[in-house]
């Protein structure tokens, strides 16, 4: 496997891994790392971990990542390489031609379209014709969502593209009040909680925005990104500070005790490129293996499991004041909450890893 990411704060690959290793496959990992001490649960893998210079520009970064991991690749014997992400594909791509071994290019997003690259004509193109280049010594592909599928499907030609989706391992709620002991929170404030990337205009700006009218709540938003600042910034400048928080990312083996301590997931991103649009992403279903009620976007793909597992509602994200009254009525109706909380828990038993697991297990099989 191939991964330019930090791997303590990506379950995905970590969840493929340890399925590959128990259906008896050896799996070597070579990945970037922002972080110099890795979490003990990758001690079961042969990984090696290349340190990528968070302050440097990527467009620095990732030609001598690129490097690196290739000349690391041409170490380690492999029967297949298996890229996360297009920005891993260049090096997994020249390792599996050098052995003459299968290729699997693990989509996690619709990379071209998500929004901070949409936006930017030249970087876009830069990885559209990466995309494309590379496409042509793709065996196998997998993604996140259907649409998603779709669309690689109609750009590249890739046939059976495989969708698995983002969805945790099966584990019951843990009990415990996490979040407002960090933050020193009374215990009537209803925890409103996103977990997850602070990524370019995907929705926590109106978010914040719409917390100026809902009493009795905190919105706690946990993780990391390149917007943290300019939000932390937006909260001052709103006056916001006694009902917005923010706490650092959490490696995910201690993620599920901290999302168990909230009491609403938000799941309301923008619909800023396809992307985005199209995502399935894994808060939806760590919320709802933490039994919480969430409150989604319109989303299709959101929306639809919503609508058939009754775990939540969704509105749209960028209509502030639709948005502040749904976050107002999930604060003042705990029977609204709870009946989504059931619908939630009734639901993880289906949208768990170790039922979607099997495709991958299957797809290397096949290989």
């Amino acid at each position: 496997m191939v991964a330019f990411t930090d791997l303590n704060f990506d379950f995905r690959i970590y969840r493929e891994a340890a399925s590959l290793k128990e259906a008896g496959h050896h799996v070597s990992i070579v990945a970037g790392t922002w972080n110099s001490q890795l979490d003990e649960v990758w001690d079961d893998f042969d990984v090696h971990v290349l340190p990528v210079d968070r302050a440097r520009s990527l467009r620095l970064s990732y030609p001598s990542w690129w490097r690196d991991s290739f000349r690391t690749l041409r170490g380690i014997p492999a029967d297949v390489y298996h890229a996360h992400d297009l920005d891993s594909l260049w090096p997994a791509s020249r390792a599996a031609r050098r052995r003459q071994v299968p290729l699997i290019f693990d989509s996690h997003e619709l990379w071209t379209e998500q929004s901070a690259v949409a936006s930017r004509p030249l970087v876009r193109g830069f990885w559209a014709a990466m995309e494309k280049r590379l496409s042509g010594h793709v065996s196998r592909t997998i993604t996140v969502s259907p649409p998603i599928a779709d669309e690689l499907q109609a750009r590249y030609g890739f046939r059976d593209v495989v969708v698995i989706g983002n969805l945790p391992p099966f584990r019951n709620p843990v009990p415990g009040d996490t979040i407002r002991q960090r933050l020193g929170l009374n215990a009537d404030r209803i925890i409103l909680l996103y977990q997850g990337g602070m990524l370019t205009d995907n929705g926590l700006a109106e978010q914040i925005e719409a917390m100026a009218g809902v009493e009795g709540a905190a919105l706690v938003l946990l993780g990391q990104g390149p917007t943290r600042e300019l939000l932390q910034q937006q909260v001052i400048r709103c006056g916001l500070g006694d009902r917005v928080f923010f706490l650092p990312a959490v490696p995910f083996s201690q993620l599920h005790a901290l999302t168990c301590s909230a009491d609403v997931g938000l799941c309301l991103i923008k619909s800023t490129g396809k992307s985005f649009h199209w995502s399935l992403p894994n808060k939806l279903f760590e919320y709802m293996m933490a039994g919480l009620p969430v409150l989604g976007s319109e989303a299709p793909e959101i929306q639809r499991v919503l609508a058939e597992t009754g775990a939540g509602e969704v509105v749209d994200p960028t209509d502030i004041s639709s948005l502040r009254s749904r976050l107002k009525r999930l604060v003042a109706e705990p029977d609204r909450r709870r009946k989504y909380a059931e619908a939630a828990l009734a639901a993880a038993r289906r949208f768990c890893w170790e039922k979607e697991s099997t495709k991958l297990t299957e797809l290397y099989a096949a290989l």
